[in-house]
């Protein structure tokens, strides 16, 4: 009996232990990749360094707060690169007009908002699946892009909007205290609210969350506006740092974000989140993009990195599903 006990306890603290790794194996990955970068490069651990590393993550990690909401719900957006991009190239434009910040703020956000809503329309309106309707909506936002400022990037932004890019409060970059808001933020809306619950409901199966009462249509709405919302707030600090906007600013990115998510915690599938996760998984991307700079890896070799990371992270995600659903027959049984 006694030993029947503790054979008890110590599973259950083995499926604890198991369970903390699965939820936050992003944190572990990260303290490893950081070590081996640190005895791989003197110059890593450098001030200077680290803060611009943590100044280059945190447009990614706002990114990624909104597609943890994209990815928990089941969906996916390969949009939000050239939303970025668009963003960025209409903000710069009104700034040079003279307008005032907070209404040059409030229509870039609006246009995150409309440009979200879109996705949202067309998925929900004519039940088109999330992939096609994003992929479609990211060669739209491109050529808007493009038609807006003529493919040339838009410089000559004023001094206040450098400062959301390049500025200081108290010592720590305005980035990093944008991307600590959003985080969260997307924490408390996620994890705190009605919406939150929907999302994972969603996310973990639609007609189930229907049948329930959760209007999942206007759910789906939501996930798409908050995309689009977090898409403006990465284009404001992305234009701010580069003091313009660049047509091709966001290219790319949609695929550091869901690389962040998937080792984040957040599983394709959806029906969970985590974005503490998603944060730890854009300082894993990071942290491998600016190692590979400073051993002077070329770029071409950075892109191969970066798809062997996407990769990887499926692969990782795919694993702990099939470790979590075994540990969950092990405690049934």
């Amino acid at each position: 009996m006694e030993k029947t006990q503790q054979s008890i306890k110590k599973n259950g603290y083995g499926s604890k232990l198991l369970s903390f790794f699965m939820n936050y194996k992003s944190i572990l990955i990260f303290l490893v990749i950081f070590i081996a970068m640190s005895i791989l490069s003197d110059a890593f651990l450098s001030s200077r360094n680290l803060t611009n590393l943590i100044r280059q993550i945190a447009a990614s990690s706002v990114l990624g707060v909104g597609f943890t909401f994209v990815v928990a719900s089941g969906n996916i957006d390969l949009s939000v690169g050239t939303m970025i991009g668009m963003i960025g190239v209409f903000t710069a434009l009104l700034s040079k007009m003279g307008l005032p910040a907070v209404a040059v703020l409030a229509v870039g956000l609006l246009a995150g908002v409309l440009a979200g809503a879109v996705n949202g329309l067309l998925i929900n309106v004519f039940d088109l699946p999330a992939f096609i309707v994003t992929l479609a909506d990211m060669s739209i936002f491109e050529g808007i892009c493009y038609l807006a400022c003529n493919t040339t990037p838009v410089s000559g932004i004023p001094d206040w909007y450098k400062t959301v890019g390049q500025g200081y409060v108290l010592g720590i970059p305005v980035p990093v205290w944008i991307m600590l808001a959003m985080a969260v933020i997307g924490t408390v809306i996620l994890t705190k609210t009605v919406f939150g619950r929907n999302v994972l409901a969603l996310g973990g199966n639609r007609e189930a969350a229907r049948v329930c009462g959760v209007n999942t249509t206007r759910v789906m709405y939501g996930v798409f506006i908050f995309m689009g919302i977090c898409a403006a707030v990465s284009a404001f600090i992305i234009t701010g740092r580069s003091a313009s906007a660049q047509t091709g600013a966001g290219q790319g990115m949609e695929l550091d974000a869901i690389a962040a998510v998937v080792i984040g915690g957040t599983p394709l599938s959806g029906g969970k989140g985590n974005i503490v996760g998603t944060v730890f998984g854009c300082l894993i991307v990071g942290s491998i993009n600016n190692g590979l700079n400073l051993l002077n890896v070329n770029s071409n070799w950075q892109l191969v990195a970066k798809g062997c990371l996407i990769i990887g992270a499926i692969i990782l995600d795919a694993q702990s599903a099939r470790i979590r659903a075994k540990a969950l027959k092990k405690k049934v049984a």
